[in-house]
Parts: structure tokens; sequence; C-alpha cells
């Protein structure tokens, strides 16, 4: 079960149109990865700190070989809380690479839905819908952060994380794996893409699995989405259309 809002009512007009955030422009490639799966799959976690399953802890350890191995990373970026900076961990092993950890990096903040069971975190979602597509970028009926707050912040530490690496030449230039949270990757992956909030819940993004984007010259370019193990080779995609579950505007 995703805690994700319900469908909007069927009266709603859609949402307006939204800029992307402007891209660097140096062709880096950039691993956006969410953590193994947790201890605590049916609670509304949020930004508490729960630890990996043991699913979680062999999912984590092939999502780090395939990235130290394919993607190549030249830098490595986690949020603090431990699921997801057990996998920066283990690619800070395998390359040799340090790690830094960002705390702007951690899960959205679930307020008063914070560490309920997801059954109830469902029906408040319901209750609370109409005001949710109301304004689903400021939207905090729950007390938590709003998708513009989780945005602002996670989004200066991607682009932190992207400085330093040179302007676009003949090609990539670099590539960066920041290890995550569902909701902080939906989020930045939409901002950079000008997917509309609400819209971009039906993105998917499985435990242990990555999006890849590109900084390319002009505007951030979606490469793959939902891959496991990321860092996989891109044979596994169509050669005659986008990547799977790529949502296009």
């Amino acid at each position: 079960m995703l805690l994700s809002p319900p469908p909007p009512p069927s009266e709603f007009a859609g949402e307006p149109n939204r800029e992307p955030l402007e891209s660097p422009g140096t062709d880096t490639l950039l691993w956006l990865v969410r953590h193994g799966r947790v201890t605590a799959p049916t609670t509304a976690y949020g930004d508490e700190d729960v630890p990996l399953s043991e699913e979680g802890l062999g999912q984590t350890a092939l999502a780090s070989e395939a990235l130290a191995n394919q993607a190549r990373p030249n830098r490595i970026v986690a949020s603090p809380l431990i699921r997801a900076r057990t996998l920066g961990e283990q690619l800070a092993e395998r390359t040799g690479l340090p790690l830094r950890l960002d705390p702007r990096l951690k899960e959205l903040h679930r307020g008063d839905w914070q560490g309920i069971e997801r059954t109830e975190y469902q029906a408040r979602w319901r209750a609370d819908r109409e005001a949710y597509w109301q304004d689903p970028l400021h939207w905090k009926g729950h007390g938590g952060e709003s998708e513009a707050e989780v945005v602002a912040r996670a989004w200066a530490a991607l682009s932190d994380a992207l400085n330093g690496f040179q302007a676009a030449g003949t090609g990539p230039t670099g590539c960066v794996v920041i290890a995550a949270h569902r909701q902080v990757i939906r989020a930045l992956t939409a901002a950079a893409m000008g997917i509309p909030p609400g819209r971009s819940h039906s993105m998917r993004l499985e435990p242990a699995h990555g999006i890849l984007l590109q900084a390319s010259p002009g505007a951030w370019t979606l490469l793959r989405t939902n891959i496991f193990p990321p860092g996989a080779k891109h044979a596994t995609e169509p050669v005659d259309g986008p990547p799977k579950d790529v949502i296009v505007r």
C-alpha cells in the first residue's frame, strides 16, 4: 500500500502546469536511489530512523554492487537515516570514495500522521483529499512538511552534490549517487522534470530501485525509472520508446 493521496475528486479540473527546475547543464549522470525494504512496512514511518529488514539488507548489497561496478560514481551522498545511509556506506566501501551525509535528504516529515498504521493513514488521506487537491504543492494538513518544503531543502542538497563538475562537452562529465527516500526522490524528480506534484505520485519507485537523471544542457533528462539493481545496463530497456515508467509531461 503506497502512502500517496487518493485520486482527485471527480470534479477536479487538473493541476496547473509547473516549470521544471534548471539543470546545471554539465551532462552529469545522477542516480537517485531509494533505500531497501525496512522493518516497519505497515506504518507511515516518515522521517523516523527505521532500520532495514533482512530482505532490505540483501537488496542494499545488490544495489551497492551494481552501482559500484556499472554506474562507477565519482561522488556519493546519502540521507543520514540508517536505511539510506547503509547504502551509501556500502557503496563508499566498494568504491573507496568518501561518503557525504546530508540531513536535507531525510524523508518527508508526516507530522501528526507519522507512525500510524497505513490503513489509518489512508483513511485520513481520503478524508482530506479535497483540501489536498486544491493545492498539492503546499498542502500540509497532517501538520508535517509540504511538498514545496521538501523540494526546497532536498534540491539544495542535490545542487551541492552536483557542484564542481565541468561544463558539458562530448558526453557525461561524471556520476553522482544520492541514497535517499521515496517521497524525497519522487519530489526531486517531479521538480526537475516539471511534473505536477499530485500527478507525480503515480511514479513507481520500489525499495532499492533507482531513477537516473542527466543534467543535460537546457533541461534535465529523465533516462530511467524504477530500475533494480540501480546502475544496471540499459539493455533491459526498450529500444523503440521511452524507458519504462517514465511520465511524459
